[in-house]
């Protein structure tokens, strides 16, 4: 059978073609340091500091609190313990410490909560931005990596640290890490920086979700 030119080309093409699709069909893969895109995270550092301011104010408070308690002890020590004054400011000073413990208990539930909330939307945001660069660059499956450290206790610590590594190996081309950060911090400072966690952290929306329609992504 003799094939004309039209027919070989197309046969070409149909071959590259297929070549094409079995070259993209092999998995592209990239490796991400999760932990250091917490630390650099410029939202990581800013809520720190504000977590920081906060519980340092509770702090404070309860020293207030304390303080106010041990007059109202000395005070009541003044007063004849079988006198009416006396039943009142001990009942007074109860009530003082039952709100304290409440008052306390309270204050480490809601930092707690929130805290935890905010890590959760780092997290998100930094899913969002990962899932963004491997759309953009066809990455099928992004891994994780953490860098092993010589600063275990033990060599029990150590070999937990070792079998924990989710990679044992990559190239340096297929770290992704310098990229995400650099989206990552230029997002947060566009969405307003530090002005932007004044608001409740709502941990189903990525802080990448907060630009305006027609905004690129870098």
């Amino acid at each position: 059978m003799k094939w004309n030119g039209t027919q070989t080309v197309a046969a070409a093409a149909l071959v590259c073609s297929f070549a094409a699709s079995a070259v993209r069909a092999e998995p592209s893969i990239a490796v991400l340091d999760l932990a250091r895109v917490f630390e650099e995270y410029e939202m990581t550092r800013d809520l720190e500091e504000m977590f920081d301011q906060k519980r340092r104010a509770a702090t404070e408070e309860a020293e207030q609190r304390r303080a106010s308690m041990e007059q109202m002890r000395r005070a009541l020590a003044a007063f004849d313990p079988v006198s009416a004054d006396f039943a009142r400011r001990e009942e007074d000073l109860a009530r003082a410490q039952v709100d304290f413990e409440v008052w306390s208990g309270l204050t480490e539930k809601h930092l707690k909560a929130d805290h935890k909330k905010w890590l959760l939307k780092i997290y998100r945001d930094t899913q969002t931005t990962v899932a963004e660069t491997a759309a953009q660059r066809q990455i099928d499956l992004v891994l994780t990596y953490d860098k092993l450290t010589d600063d275990a206790p033990d060599s029990i610590a150590l070999r937990q640290q070792i079998l924990l590594q989710k990679v044992i190996y990559h190239s340096t081309r297929i770290d992704i890490t310098d990229e995400v950060l650099t989206r990552l911090n230029r997002s947060y400072r566009a969405n307003g920086g530090i002005r932007s966690l004044q608001a409740p952290a709502d941990a189903t929306k990525s802080n990448r979700d907060d630009q305006k329609p027609g905004t690129k992504n870098p």
